[in-house]
């Protein structure tokens, strides 16, 4: 079954700080990691975005997602 993963918060200590100082910046950067956005459930990222992404998570802020199953064309099974 293939997925997507769509990004729906950051939080750190198990609270969301999305509309924080902290999760406006995390969220708003050059990196692609705002509400809504989707990712493959093998995560590709850019040099950029993985860098970004260790800093925030050695930081203790913590990416939520959630899953949806991507549908198949009918042509293409």
């Amino acid at each position: 079954m293939k997925i997507k993963l769509v990004f729906d918060d950051w939080r750190k200590n198990g609270e969301s700080v999305y509309q924080t100082e902290k999760g406006i910046d995390l969220s708003y950067g050059a990196a692609q990691f705002h509400s809504g956005t989707m990712f493959n459930a093998e995560i590709d990222l850019t040099e950029g975005d993985s860098k970004e992404l260790q800093r925030a998570l050695k930081q203790g802020y913590e990416p939520v997602f959630y899953v949806i199953e991507e549908k198949q064309n009918k042509d293409t099974k």
